[in-house]
């Protein structure tokens, strides 16, 4: 007992001495940790916002007011530091950020907002299904142009679909030759896409901007004498980027992205929509969290990516305008990316049911949400998000939930399952089988606000339960659990946010599934294999979320995947993203969930359009 505290004290000083180099909260039994209160007290000037109105002078902008710009830092997923696309801006091709032509520039034919389950027509008013799902006709609104004043029609659509199926090394051309077989013109406001299958959430998969997915589209009369794979969309003298946003591209270097306000956007001429209020828009490529609060807490910019627990509380300690999503717990805005302790499920042991579920039952949800999360996110029972689109669903599975609790800490189940699998426990009092120790490193990121923070936690607890356990942030993780490499692994599951089907289909059906060593796309890397399961997720492809034949197949699936237990739900991801109010207002709260404030998925422009100044 004693050596077995004394373990989980290191854990309690492995996890304060993670703070400053990946982000992650302080325990409430630690002391202050490097980078905390003391050392982010006195604000440094930032290189990145200082030189912001150098840069914007030595490129000839005018002068647009701090209360009519809006700056924002840390881009999630950019390279650290600075912008290694200064002069990209084709979606197409690899190497894209995330720092406003995706989100200011580029529209989508319609919008999901996975907050408040709405959807929402854009560029399209409307489409129709044929009877079987294989047809679909989208009617294109009247009066949308393209930057340069040309007509946005069918025509576009057509062609950006078709240039896809005919260019299968482009980025979402592999989405678009799996689902479409033909784009038509049939008038300009009207395009006819035939489909490879039954296909009823082709709309909403492929052709619907939600959170980071929807397929972009392109502009026939620049894009139709230009090699898709090479070509850049950049041309100032020709006004290129091309596009439809209510923002052009004025600046671009390797620390800023500047886009200022056109007066001509189609939606505010046809009345679809006012202007936006906000003139000029800056984004700063990723830096360092305790740089971001210093800066925001500054005023120096309007919008950060995620914070820490400890860091959204130490900026709003020095700023009482910095605001989040909502003002109780969980604090944060939802992302569609559940987490959870995953698997190799084709390798020994991990290839056993019951040795998952022991590993389940271990794990204290409760623990790691005050420990690695100070309370701000939630326990998950199943590999979705607790959207409202999803709710329905979700609990038209409460029974079987009832009978298989995924998210139960009881270490006596764990133990009665492993000493029925065979399993005692050595000196050291760790689970062993023919003289074998159940030992195995959890892979994840080095710096992930969901996942990191629980990986000392989630190991100290299955050592605990008696499982050899240990956790490594390694650069190579995408390699490792996308090979099998890694035996276990935190992650989340991108896929549902308004009808199971996605998750179901995209991460554990068998036909995803490759030998350990082969690559697995962001599908099915738990390499589980029912087959019946599959079948059952075949059935659902070809019926509507609104049918009720699709909860009763959900139901089925879910008879079958709660006993086998593929992965280890584990917390919800929460994004604690801080909006400073200095400047601007109107920002989606819980109160007003028009949309979250997540400024580089393509939904953003939900909300960029809509913010007013204070002043």
């Amino acid at each position: 007992m004693n050596r077995r505290w004394l373990s989980w004290l290191s854990l309690l000083t492995v996890l304060a001495l993670m703070l400053s180099a990946c982000g992650t909260p302080e325990l409430p039994a630690a002391g202050p940790a490097d980078g905390g209160d003391d050392a982010a007290a006195a604000p440094a000037e930032s290189a990145n916002t200082a030189a912001e109105p150098a840069a914007a002078a030595d490129a000839g902008l005018p002068e647009v007011p701090r209360n009519r710009t809006l700056i924002m830092a840390g881009l999630g997923g950019e390279h650290p530091g600075a912008f290694t696309d200064v002069e990209l801006f084709n979606s197409y091709a690899p190497g894209l950020s995330r720092s406003g032509f995706t989100q200011a520039c580029t529209e989508g034919l319609f919008y999901y907002n996975m907050i408040g389950d709405e959807f929402i027509p854009w560029l399209a008013e409307d489409y129709e299904f044929n009877d079987d799902f294989t047809e679909v006709v989208v009617t294109i609104r009247e009066g949308v142009e393209w930057s340069d004043g040309e007509p946005f029609t069918a025509n576009d659509v057509a062609f950006s679909l078709n240039m896809l199926l005919q260019n299968p090394d482009l980025n979402y051309a592999g989405e678009i030759i799996d689902t479409v077989k033909s784009a038509e013109v049939v008038d300009d406001l009207h395009v006819k896409i035939t489909l490879t299958g039954v296909n009823p959430r082709f709309i909403f998969d492929k052709l619907t901007f939600h959170a980071d997915l929807g397929v972009p589209l392109v502009a026939e009369h620049v894009w139709q004498d230009q090699d898709p794979a090479t070509f850049n969309n950049y041309d100032p003298e020709k006004g290129w980027p091309i596009c439809t946003g209510a923002w052009k591209l004025v600046y671009t270097d390797v620390q800023r992205k500047i886009w200022d306000l056109r007066p001509d956007w189609w939606a505010a001429k046809t009345g679809f929509h006012d202007l936006p209020k906000v003139e000029r828009m800056v984004f700063l490529p990723g830096m360092d969290e305790n740089t971001m609060v210093q800066l925001i807490s500054n005023n120096e910019i309007d919008l950060a990516f995620s914070f820490t627990p400890q860091n959204m509380e130490l900026a709003q300690s020095q700023n009482d305008k910095i605001t989040t999503f909502s003002s109780e717990p969980p604090y944060g805005f939802l992302d569609w990316w559940p987490i959870s302790l995953a698997f190799n499920d084709s390798e020994p042991p991990f290839d056993n049911p019951d040795i998952r579920w022991a590993i389940s039952y271990a794990l204290d949800r409760d623990q790691i949400i005050d420990v690695a999360f100070r309370g701000t996110t939630t326990a998950i029972k199943l590999p979705y998000p607790g959207y409202p689109g999803m709710k329905p669903f979700i609990d038209s599975v409460s029974d079987l939930l009832e009978q298989y609790p995924t998210t139960e800490f009881n270490l006596d189940k764990s133990a009665e399952l492993m000493t029925a699998n065979g399993y005692e426990k050595d000196g050291e009092g760790f689970w062993v089988k023919d003289g074998e120790r159940i030992t195995f490193e959890i892979i994840t990121f080095p710096q992930h606000p969901s996942t990191t923070p629980q990986a000392p936690v989630v190991t100290e607890q299955l050592r605990r339960a008696g499982f050899d356990a240990s956790f490594l942030l390694p650069a190579d993780f995408v390699t490792r659990i996308q090979t099998g490499a890694a035996k276990a692994f935190l992650w989340g599951h991108g896929g549902s946010m308004r009808d199971p089907y996605a998750t179901l289909e995209r991460l554990y059906h068998i036909k995803h599934v490759k030998p350990t060593g082969e690559a697995i796309p962001f599908t099915n890397l738990y390499r589980w294999s029912n087959q019946e399961f599959s079948d059952i997720v075949d059935q659902m492809t070809g019926v509507a979320e609104d049918d009720p034949k699709l909860k009763e197949l959900f139901h089925q699936a879910m008879e079958i995947w709660l006993p086998e237990l593929p992965d280890v739900m584990t917390i919800e991801t929460v994004i604690l993203l801080p909006r400073n109010t200095t400047y601007w207002t109107n920002w989606p709260s819980a109160e007003n969930p028009y949309v979250h404030e997540g400024f580089w998925h393509r939904t953003a422009n939900l909300f960029l359009v809509e913010l007013e100044p204070v002043e």
